[in-house]
């Protein structure tokens, strides 16, 4: 908790400073291409506030965040934050159902392979999950759009039908970015599980606990897996940031209006609000995960809650 507001600041601190150091500027992007002079640019800079020095700049970007004002677009004056919400729901929408299906499909294979490691089926799995994690997501992406989409027709090729318009029509415009998405966090999913499950199951305690006669079920469901799900949950924020990471790529393949492919206009366009906003919420929403996580393995693991103590 005490590192929430930090990391905020921190992030948003870099990033603001980062994006000033790509080559060009909004006022570039803003009067085209062409013979653009000094003067102009001047101008637009001006009427922007760029021409102050750039802590200047961030000192009042953050007073008006504060406030609960994440600025104007450079490009069509739009408000950042209407621009935001206009573009949440298909985000969520597509990285809740990857983590759905990585969680379900990851957690089901990591558990199968630290269960039967010695076995055929095992290695199996382990083995696919290692080339699963070489499968780049934007190859996955043009594949499903190519095979499924164009030459077998059973999955939209791309766009987006809002939740408004029906919950089946919506999930069948998503559903194959979420199968592409979840690719990476499937399987990352199941070699961390199969990891910490292996270590747990080899520990002393359940070698006493199959010694005294526990039947296997219990020893896997009560004791095994709520032991080694405690690593699984501080290692799923990191999932959800690949997740939005992976939306960037997604959303600009199946042509969907999310904030992946939202923010990669804001980059082209050097629209720095929208970009500082677009980040702002990110970081926000992975740091309330961090938390969150902190918060399940205090209520899980008695241990932690006595070190804390």
């Amino acid at each position: 908790m005490l590192t929430f507001v930090p990391t905020l600041l921190i992030g948003s601190f870099i990033v603001f400073f980062l994006q000033h150091l790509v080559p060009g500027g909004p006022a570039a992007a803003l009067l085209g291409g062409g013979d653009i002079t000094p003067e102009a640019v001047e101008a637009v800079n001006e009427r922007l506030g760029l021409n102050r020095p750039l802590f200047v700049q961030y000192v009042d970007w953050l007073m008006h965040v504060v406030r609960g004002d994440l600025g104007v677009s450079f490009r069509d004056q739009e408000r950042v934050s209407r621009f935001i919400i206009q573009r949440l729901e298909p985000t969520l929408l597509l990285v809740g159902g990857a983590l759905l299906v990585a969680l379900i499909v990851g957690g089901t294979l990591g558990i199968w392979a630290a269960l039967r490691k010695e076995h055929w089926d095992g290695r199996a799995v382990q083995t696919l999950t290692g080339v699963g994690l070489s499968v780049p997501n934007f190859w996955l992406g043009t594949l499903a759009v190519g095979f499924f989409g164009v030459y077998l027709a059973v999955i939209p090729v791309g766009g987006y039908v809002p939740l408004s318009a029906g919950m089946p029509a919506s999930l069948h415009s998503v559903i194959a970015p979420i199968l592409v998405m979840s690719m990476i966090s499937t399987v990352m999913v199941a070699r961390h599980l199969r990891s910490s499950m292996t270590l747990v199951l080899e520990s002393v305690h359940l070698r006493t606990a199959q010694a005294m006669g526990l039947r296997p079920h219990e020893i896997y469901l009560n004791y095994a897996l709520r032991i080694a799900v405690a690593p699984l949950i501080t290692f799923l924020p990191l999932v959800v940031s690949q997740l939005v990471g992976s939306t960037v790529v997604a959303e600009r393949i199946f042509n969907i209006p999310g904030l992946g492919s939202g923010i990669v206009q804001a980059v082209n366009n050097r629209d720095y609000p929208t970009i500082q906003g677009v980040i702002l919420v990110i970081l926000c929403a992975v740091t309330v995960l961090n938390l969150a996580a902190d918060l399940a393995l205090n209520a899980l693991d008695p241990r932690i809650r006595q070190l804390r103590n």
